[in-house]
């Protein structure tokens, strides 16, 4: 999900320093998706060292406090991603529900927005032609040719997107957010980031401190890390959430595979997948590794375990055969994605060696899995784009107290990079769900009962504050 550390770049703007052009009337309309919702745009300059050159419309969407006599404020959602829609999550009636809670929904306007470059925000446009032949570079010509077929593709991406392609990292969606918080005449905003609006939220708190008033971090992705150290902590992360399953078939009867030798059985299927033997049952189609571990891996973060051991009981002729994962590429290396992280992170690995190297060390911290939930980290190599928003560790010294929060055992966003952000904000307190799943706050009563309050109230729960899963 993300890639390399080095400093700041210097053109960052300092913290504290206005992100707006002027104030703007917001004409807000109901959502063509979904009346109950108001929707509007939001002008802001391409590029914010060059305000006075061209713009961007951003597509904004609210919806207003249920309750206006108990109104508290404006909260902002960030989008998970990177490339998801906060205009869909907002303005459908499900999504909406299943984020927030009534109490939110009575007491704040919700507000989020498509980031630029997302969706309805002149989105990032590529040749998908040129997209659908990225495969992994298990050796040295898969190399060449991936790194090929990147330059190609972002230089594609660039010529159809225009100007905007170069301007698209996590520090220029922090100065939209702040330039709608402006238009919304808020002396201050409420922030919820949700797994890669986590970054956007590190890099709010960087660049406007005191335009907080409260904000939470929820499944953590660490923009502080190196390539290789990212790696690592996705296959640690992968490989706590595959001993957490193995241990729930164990004691389950439920699980497909109970009283059988599950990490035997994913032993032969990888053994199998790296021989090119392993097909998609009644089919000819291949599961190369990755697809293999990525099937997997990726059901735990909802949490769905039983679909995992349906997966691995199907690979292994045990069990009926069930659907077979899309033939889209994951979400974590659309063209946009690989735009967007690229833009936030340094690619750290120049040569096959290099990837190799740092692939055995991830391996080694994963037995049974291997590597993370999304693979090996080839995103950006030879990518065209900017880096604009290199990686570094969050500084904000002057932001008041953030809440950070995080499932315990979630291969997606690991709880290691939720403890790491927390060390990097002064303020930061972190309050841990003591289970599995993507996004701690709506696990349980417990996490909805101290996010809710601290959103409401300013309450800050204790240094150290566990939910039971």
């Amino acid at each position: 999900m993300k890639l390399t550390a080095l400093l700041l770049a210097a053109s960052t703007v300092a913290a504290g320093c206005a992100a707006t052009t002027n104030p703007q009337s917001l004409p807000w309309l109901p959502c063509a998706e979904n009346a109950a919702a108001e929707c509007t745009t939001l002008t802001v300059p391409v590029d914010w060292t060059k305000r006075k050159e061209s713009t961007v419309d951003i597509a904004v969407v609210r919806r207003k406090a249920a309750d206006p006599a108990r109104r508290v404020g404006v909260l902002v959602y960030a989008p998970a991603g990177p490339g998801s829609s906060g205009v869909d999550a907002i303005a459908q009636d499900q999504q909406f529900s299943m984020m927030f809670t009534a109490e939110i929904a009575a007491r704040f306007d919700v507000v989020s927005l498509d980031p630029r470059g997302v969706r309805r925000s002149h989105p990032v446009v590529c040749d998908g032609k040129l997209f659908a032949d990225q495969r992994t570079p298990w050796d040295q010509a898969g190399f060449d040719a991936r790194r090929a077929a990147n330059a190609v593709l972002g230089n594609d991406c660039r010529a159809r997107t225009g100007p905007l392609f170069d301007h698209i990292a996590s520090t220029d969606m922090a100065r939209d957010v702040d330039a709608l918080r402006e238009a919304l005449g808020e002396a201050t905003i409420n922030l919820y980031g949700l797994s890669y609006g986590t970054v956007l939220g590190q890099m709010y708190a960087e660049l406007f401190p005191k335009r907080i008033r409260t904000m939470v971090l929820d499944a953590n992705v660490d923009h502080s890390t190196n390539t290789e150290q990212d790696l690592v902590v996705s296959a640690r992360g992968a490989q706590d959430s595959f001993n957490e399953f193995v241990a729930w078939c164990a004691r389950e009867t439920e699980c497909a595979l109970h009283g059988r030798d599950v990490r035997a059985m994913l032993a032969e299927l990888r053994d199998k997948a790296a021989k090119g033997t392993l097909v998609e049952p009644g089919t000819t189609t291949k599961v190369e590794p990755d697809r293999l571990i990525h099937s997997i891996i990726t059901p735990l973060s909802i949490p769905r375990r039983n679909v995992t051991a349906q997966r691995i009981a199907s690979l292994a002729g045990i069990g009926k055969p069930g659907p077979a994962p899309a033939d889209s590429p994951p979400p974590a290396i659309s063209p946009l994605a690989i735009a967007i992280s690229c833009a936030d992170n340094e690619y750290g690995i120049r040569s096959f060696q290099q990837l190799t190297a740092a692939r055995g060390r991830a391996a080694a911290v994963a037995p049974d899995v291997g590597r993370g939930a999304y693979g090996p980290t080839t995103l950006c190599l030879d990518w065209p784009g900017k880096t604009t928003n290199p990686n570094h560790r969050t500084h904000a010294p002057d932001a008041p107290p953030i809440l950070v929060t995080n499932s315990r055992h979630d291969p997606s966003t690991p709880h290691e990079s939720a403890v790491s952000v927390a060390s990097q904000l002064r303020s930061a307190v972190l309050v841990t769900y003591e289970g599995a799943g993507h996004g701690a706050y709506r696990r349980s009563e417990c996490m909805q009962s101290l996010v809710d309050r601290y959103f409401v109230d300013r309450a800050v729960p204790a240094r150290g504050t566990t939910c039971p899963a």
